[in-house]
C-alpha cells in the first residue's frame, strides 16, 4: 500500500464525507454566513446612500450659502452706491445752499454799500449847504435870513443832482 494506491472504499468514504460535511455546513453556517454577508452588504449600501444624501445636503447648503454671499455682496453693492448718491446729493446741497448765502450776503452788502453812499452823499450836501451859506453869508453880508440861504443852496444842488454823474 503505497501512497499512489487508489482504493475504491476510502474514496467513496471521502466522498461521502464530504458531502455530509458539506449538508451540515450549509445547515448549520452557509445561511448564518450569507445572512451576516447580505447585513453587511445592506449596511454598506445603506451608509453609501446616507453619504450620498449628506453630500447632496451639503452641496444644497454650499449652494444657498454662495447664493446668500453674492445676494449679501449686492446688497453691500447697493448700500455703498445709494450713501455715495447720498453724499454727493449732500455735498451739492451744501454747495447751492453756500452759493446761496454768498449771493445773500454779496446783495446785503451792496445795498448796504449803496444806503451808506446815499447817507454819505446826503450828508455831504449838508455839509456843502452849510459850507455855501457861510460862504455866501459872507460874500453877500446882505439881509437874506438863514433859511433862505438854505433854500436857495438846496435848489442850486438839487440841481447839480439832476446833472448825469461823471464817468
Amino acid at each position: 500500500m503505497g501512497l499512489v494506491e487508489i482504493n475504491p472504499g476510502l474514496i467513496i468514504w471521502t466522498v461521502l464525507t464530504f458531502i455530509v460535511l458539506m449538508v451540515i455546513l450549509r445547515l448549520v453556517a452557509w445561511k448564518p454566513l450569507l445572512g451576516m454577508l447580505e447585513e453587511r452588504e445592506r449596511t454598506i449600501r445603506e451608509s453609501l446612500e446616507q453619504a450620498r444624501k449628506a453630500k447632496d445636503d451639503a452641496d444644497h447648503l454650499m449652494t444657498q450659502h454662495r447664493e446668500m454671499l453674492a445676494k449679501a455682496r449686492q446688497e453691500m453693492a447697493a448700500i455703498i452706491e445709494k450713501a455715495q448718491r447720498d453724499a454727493e446729493q449732500r455735498r451739492s446741497d451744501i454747495l447751492a445752499r453756500a452759493q446761496r448765502d454768498a449771493e445773500e450776503k454779496g446783495r446785503q452788502f451792496a445795498e448796504d454799500l449803496e444806503r451808506q453812499k446815499r447817507a454819505a452823499i446826503r450828508d455831504l450836501k449838508e455839509e456843502t449847504v452849510g459850507l455855501v451859506l457861510a460862504a455866501a453869508s459872507r460874500l453877500l453880508a446882505s439881509t437874506l435870513d438863514e433859511e433862505k440861504h438854505r433854500t436857495l443852496a438846496r435848489g442850486y444842488l438839487e440841481e447839480i443832482g439832476k446833472l448825469p454823474p461823471p464817468s
